[in-house]
């Protein structure tokens, strides 16, 4: 978590780039400030603040905006009662799910849903921090008699290039970003004609119709 992040790693940051991220913690609407904004904000650099959140742990900024504004919602949560770590992570999960229903359009989910339902078999692939989320979705769809599995681990995804169809589909759940391995077995796949939905993490919610008829 960022709090966590901004503890292991605060001291590593330049003066610049601790104005960055103290000016981040400021923000009440984290997740709608753009890189533009902070440069007119406060006259620092775009790529001092990439500089900034790649010390703190993160691939992008999309990634730190993400987990920042997800801590502070925990936080708030948690400053109410006393959690256990069983309560904790279910507080993360209803964040998450909240921030996701919130943004979440009727017709992509009507589209998604389709994909989903017509495809002969579904490929939940995720690694590190997405673990969870793929194995969750990946039960929720076997209870309702969708052929579902759950792919974690490299060896496994770089698999599923070699049994891939275009009848099937893919879901890929992106919360603390791909390696290049994943990226590239993923693009494999698509060669075959196989179906790309994926959940992405600075959104957290799911693609447009436009962005996932290009994965066709």
């Amino acid at each position: 978590m960022f709090f966590e992040n901004l503890k292991q790693n605060y001291d590593k940051l330049s003066n610049a780039e601790q104005e960055v991220i103290d000016y981040l913690m400021k923000q009440e609407h984290i997740e709608s400030l753009t890189l533009k904004a902070i440069r007119q904000d406060i006259f620092i650099s775009s790529s001092t603040v990439i500089r900034a959140c790649k010390k703190l742990g993160y691939e992008t900024y999309n990634d730190l905006r993400y987990d920042l504004r997800l801590s502070k919602d925990l936080a708030n949560r948690q400053n109410t009662k006393q959690l256990t770590s069983f309560d904790q992570m279910k507080e993360q999960l209803t964040v998450e799910f909240e921030r996701t229903m919130s943004i979440l359009d009727q017709q992509d989910f009507d589209y998604f849903s389709q994909l989903i339902i017509e495809a002969r078999r579904v490929f939940c692939v995720g690694i590190g921090s997405s673990y969870m989320a793929i194995s969750d979705f990946n039960r929720k769809l076997k209870l309702v008699d969708i052929w579902s599995n759950d792919y974690f681990e490299q060896h496994s995804i770089q698999r599923i290039p070699d049994i891939s169809t275009k009848n099937d589909v893919i879901i890929a759940f992106s919360l603390g970003g791909y390696s290049k391995d994943v990226n590239n077995s993923l693009l494999k796949a698509r060669k075959n004609g196989t179906k790309i939905l994926g959940f992405n993490r600075s959104l957290f919610s799911l693609p447009n119709r436009e962005d996932l008829s290009r994965l066709h």
